[in-house]
Formats: C-alpha cells, structure tokens, sequence
C-alpha cells in the first residue's frame, strides 16, 4: 500500500478489528472499546469495505472470523503491538537491561567519582555496561554526534541542544611533596607565584583557571611541567619540588596514596561546580533517564562526602 492510501485509510479502525477477532462478540467488543454496539457495527462494516471481504460471518455462537480475517490476524496484532510501542516505549528494567552506555570524564572523574556509579551498576543492572570516554575539548561536540550518552565535567557555555543537571561543588587546593619545604612552611600568593608548578593541560590547553586568577593579580606564574593526566600528574609531582593545583575531592582522595600535603589555595576563589550533561534527543529515553538519575545520585553523594571533610 502507498503512503498516499495508507494515509487516506482510517487506521482506528484496526483496534477495533483485533478486539472482534479476540472476542467473537459485538456486545463485549463494545464494551472492552467503551463503544456503543451500533458504533461497533458502522466500524465492523467499514472495515469490510477497507479489506474487501465479509470479515466476519454471524452464528448462533458469536461472530466467525472468514479466511481473509483468519490470514489477518497473526499480522493485525504484531503490527498493533509494534505501533504501540512506537506511541509507547517498553518499560526500561534495569535488571533485564542489556543496554551499553558511554560515559566521558577525565581520569581523575574515573577514580573518584565513578566508583560509587559502577558499584551500584553492578548490583541494579549486572547487563549493562559501561564504556568510560576520555575528557575531550570537543565534548560536546561529541554529544552533538550521538558518539557518547553521558558527560561528566564543568560546563559554562553549553549549546541549546546540551542538557545539564549540577551534582556539587569544588574548590582548588595545592598539593606538594611531603618533602618539599612548602608541606611545613605553607605558601601565601606572591611564593605560589614564584614557585614552578605542574599543570594538567587538558584538552591541550597551555593555560589553567589559576591562570586567570593569577591575571587578575597582575601575577604570572612558571609552568615547569604540563602533563595531560590527573593521576600522572600526582605521581610526578610526589617526586618533585613542583606545585600542583587541583580540585579538593581529588587531593582527599590520592594525597595520601602518594605522599602528598594538601595546602590551601592562597586566594579567594568562587569554586566551581560538576554537571552531568547529555544531548536533548535522550530527554524521554527511559533508559538514559534512569542513568542519569542514578548517576546524579551516586555523584551528588560523593561530592557531599569530599564537600564535608574540606578543611583546607
């Protein structure tokens, strides 16, 4: 058929078919359609016209579909169940659930963040995996082209088409070797300025917030190290005389693992928050709902956990 005479047809008519193929009866079709027996009967014989045969035949019994209504059948209810999922998603059950989802964050978001994500993936959905994306400057661009489901990051100038939900905030604190000098001395802004520092240059970036903070001051500081990776960044500068500048949650986290002193940050900041942001073609995904629910919730936590053992 067309979609010339596809459109032309009266498609409400099909339910009205499928209940008098199950039913066999023009009294209950009705009462199942909440249709009154005459509206049944003008609908019965416009569908005789639509498919050009009798359909159905009366007996003492009830209706008795023809051999054109029993070769509709099978295809009449498949066809329905299929345009009722088009109108109506199937319900998404995370444990049923086989979907995989690609999520982008940086190293330092895999190691802190997600922990407490994939853990509870594991227990409400043990199909599902999870492909963890590095941090990328084209990010949302990435969003833009269907390539990942699920962002993790600080965001200021997102486009229309990108969605966003903020899960906490952070500040940025120093972070030494415990044999550096500074780990006892503490630091105020004009030594920060002249101390060499490391900076994790993501994206390829040559300069960082602190920069502009810096800028502001009319201050400048060396960059003796850039390196692409929060982890990288830890190991190398527990062996140096180097200052690295990072978010409080992942100092708490990894200072200790490598030996490292948390200094304050020697100036005022406003701090800066975490989103979970998506494309807007996933806002009535029933899947993508629910990991952004989850996600929201498992990060929301962990941030409020950091948040309250900020003492720098």
């Amino acid at each position: 058929m067309s979609i010339a005479r596809l459109s032309a047809a009266d498609l409400n008519l099909l339910p009205v078919f499928q209940v008098l193929l199950e039913e066999r009866n023009v009294t209950r079709a009705a009462g199942r359609l909440n249709l009154t027996q005459p509206a049944i009967s003008r609908n019965l014989a416009r569908l005789r016209q639509l498919f050009n045969d009798p359909l159905f035949t009366r007996t003492p019994k009830g209706l008795s579909p023809t051999p054109r209504a029993e070769a509709l059948a099978s295809q009449l209810y498949h066809s329905l169940q299929e345009l009722s999922l088009l109108i109506e998603p199937p319900l998404f059950i995370p444990s049923e659930a086989q979907n995989t989802f690609r999520l982008a964050t940086t190293d330092y978001g895999t190691q802190v963040l997600l922990p407490a994500v994939v853990s509870r993936l594991r227990r409400e959905a043990p199909h599902v995996d999870l492909e963890i994306i590095p941090w990328q400057e084209n990010l949302l661009h990435q969003l833009d082209q269907e390539s990942i489901d699920l962002a993790i990051c600080t965001v200021t100038d997102a486009p229309a088409a990108v969605h966003g939900r903020g899960v906490g905030d952070d500040k940025f604190v120093c972070v030494v070797s415990a044999a550096n000098p500074l780990s006892e001395s503490g630091i105020d802004l004009q030594a920060y300025a002249r101390q060499p520092h490391a900076l994790i240059t993501m994206g390829g970036a040559r300069k960082g917030a602190i920069d502009y903070l810096l800028e502001e001051q009319g201050l400048a500081r060396r960059i003796a190290l850039r390196v692409p990776h929060f982890v990288a960044a830890l190991s190398l500068v527990a062996q140096s005389d180097l200052i690295l500048t990072i978010p409080f949650g992942l100092a708490q986290s990894c200072a200790q693992h490598y030996q490292l002193k948390i200094l304050p940050f020697p100036m005022e900041q406003s701090g800066f928050t975490y989103s979970i942001v998506w494309h807007e073609r996933y806002m009535k995904d029933a899947a993508h709902i629910w990991l952004r629910q989850l996600v929201f919730e498992e990060l929301t936590e962990t941030l409020h956990k950091l948040k309250t053992n900020f003492t720098a």
